[in-house]
This record gives structure tokens, sequence and C-alpha cells, in this order.
């Protein structure tokens, strides 16, 4: 392994530095300032998790009363959509390692 000197943050003297790290204040701040800017997107996720989570409630209401073979095939359903979820993001990331080390040859 070569080390290259362009991967480290030596050559950045300690008062451009300091402009990056807030205090409290500042992250306080800037917190503000993105939530301002990004407010759409903020309430656009937020409308997505409540209709996420009526739509859950919905569906649960559903089967509140069910048989013990249909609530079964229910945790069936659920634990399989869980294993394929896992199993994509496994071959993601497997994906991008491999993608890393064709980049660095």
């Amino acid at each position: 392994y070569v080390h290259d000197e362009s991967e480290t943050l030596s050559d950045i003297d300690d008062e451009e530095v300091d402009l990056y790290i807030h205090d409290e204040e500042g992250k306080h701040i800037k917190k503000i300032l993105w939530e301002t800017a990004n407010r759409e997107h903020l309430e656009e996720q937020a409308a997505k998790e409540a209709a996420a989570a009526a739509s859950k409630k919905a569906f649960e209401a559903k089967f509140e009363n069910c048989s013990e073979d249909i609530l079964a095939a229910r945790e069936l359903a659920a634990s399989s959509t869980e294993a394929v979820a896992k199993s994509k993001k496994v071959l993601s990331e497997s994906c991008e390692v491999l993608r890393v080390k064709l980049d660095h040859k």
C-alpha cells in the first residue's frame, strides 16, 4: 500500500479547520438554516411517515380478530419481507465492496 499525501488533512491549517467546527450555538443555527432550506423535504417525509403509520394501523385493524392460521401467514410474510430486504442489503454492500476493489486496480 502506497500512502497518498492527498488523502490526508495535513495541508489544512488550524484556522481553516476552525471554520468548519461549530460550537453548540453554531450547530443550532446551522440546524435551523438547514431545516428552513429543506422545509418542503421534511414536510414530505413527515407526510410519508404519517401515511405509512396510518396504513399499518389500518392493516393491523383488519387482522385484529383473525384466526391463528392467518396470523401465522402474516408473520411468515413479514419475516420473508425482512429476509428479502436483508438479502438486498448484503448484495448491495457486496457489490459496493467489489466496485471499490475494482476501482483501485
